[in-house]
């Protein structure tokens, strides 16, 4: 080893993070991700029903976390305090070094009010619809999901440090295949969506309307919710019932054997998560050029329209529906290959590290002095 590789002392270890989750949520992937990085995290459910625990007699810290609660729209301000005073204490009791949030605005809020009760740094990841400038600059850092949203998280806070993390999703997954094309390829595009709202699915039957009969691909949509009858009634309204098959809810493993033998993938709502699951399978994507499908769909694995437009995606949906098998497969594996290289937990998890370990480092060094 070089001399000046050598280490000066004994490292510090990272100091233990508490996730903070919401109630009745699982850990995320992204815990035993980072695990296995190295990092130890203890999850922290924020229960409703919780006993209270008290708050510290610190009067700075106290009147730190009351302007955040205060500032809240999305939780009481006594409500803030009291998940907060719970958030503190499990800080202490775990001998944690930093707080970790990424959910809802109550759940943030109860973790920023937490962390100013026990004197903590805090990270928060920014979901998308995130905008409460007194949260973001009461954070020591900010994780967002994109670049179009860090955009929007610099402008309103713009002296608060900012990391963006990839879209990702876990893998291996129990709806992935071994990426093998298979063939007895049923000639068909696919389409996930939860039927609860937006314009995605109206304007894909609005599409396939305004193509000619003979040339309209045949189109399974996959989901139920609340609006499954009625965009079923609307499809029957457009003249293309034969062409939009409404399928109802599939399982995971429907998706993995099932899923490879379609053509392509309309991302109808601009799911960036279901459009990396398609790319997985090695299915080219169609949807809008929204910000985070543009962060995920590259054009050599599928292709954007302007949101809203359905002669473009009319357009879109009658390429995928006659592009040549060789230029599919093309499509798809690379599909497949940027998800692999740029998109599952492992590498969101190396990037969450990174922004973190400054706040870990200190703690370890304060706990350690």
């Amino acid at each position: 080893m070089p001399f000046d590789a050598m280490p000066e002392g004994p490292a510090t270890a990272p100091a233990p993070l508490l996730w903070v989750l919401p109630a009745k949520c699982e850990a995320p992937a992204e815990i035993a991700a980072l695990r296995r990085l190295g990092l130890t995290v203890v999850p922290f459910v924020v229960e409703h029903d919780a006993p209270p625990a008290a708050l510290p007699r610190n009067p700075l810290a106290l009147a730190r976390a009351t302007r955040i609660a205060f500032a809240s729209r999305d939780l009481p301000a006594r409500e803030a305090l009291r998940r907060g005073a719970r958030i503190a204490a499990a800080f202490q009791a775990w001998g944690c070094g930093a707080i970790h949030v990424a959910g809802d605005g109550a759940t943030t809020t109860a973790a920023l009010t937490g962390a100013k009760l026990a004197g903590a740094p805090i990270s928060v990841v920014a979901e998308p619809g995130f905008a409460a400038a007194p949260a973001l600059r009461a954070a020591d850092i900010v994780f967002a999901t994109g670049a179009a949203m860090a955009e929007e998280l610099r402008a309103l806070a713009p002296a608060t440090p900012l990391r963006i993390l990839p879209p990702a999703i876990a893998w291996p997954a129990p709806w992935a295949t071994s990426g093998a094309a298979p063939a007895d390829c049923n000639g068909r595009l696919l389409c996930l969506d939860p039927m609860a709202g937006g314009a995605g699915v109206p304007t894909l039957l609005a599409a396939l309307a305004s193509l000619p009969p003979g040339q309209r691909p045949v189109v399974d949509l996959i989901g139920s919710g609340p609006l499954f009858d009625a965009w079923r009634a609307e499809a029957l309204e457009r003249g293309v019932s034969d062409q939009a098959r409404f399928l109802g809810a599939r399982s995971p493993g429907w998706l993995a054997t099932e899923g490879p033998r379609y053509l392509g993938f309309i991302a109808a709502a601009g799911s960036v998560e279901d459009s990396l699951r398609a790319m997985v399978l090695t299915l080219p994507v169609i949807g809008p050029a929204t910000a985070g499908m543009r962060e995920v769909v590259a054009a050599d694995c599928g292709h954007l329209v302007p949101p809203g437009d359905a002669q473009a995606l009319a357009r879109a949906l009658r390429w995928l529906a006659i592009l040549p098998q060789d230029q599919r497969l093309l499509l798809g594996e690379a599909g497949r290959d940027r998800v692999l290289g740029r998109h599952t937990m492992a590498t969101r998890a190396a990037a969450l590290a990174r922004g973190l370990a400054p706040l870990l480092a200190g703690a370890a060094a304060r706990l350690a002095a």
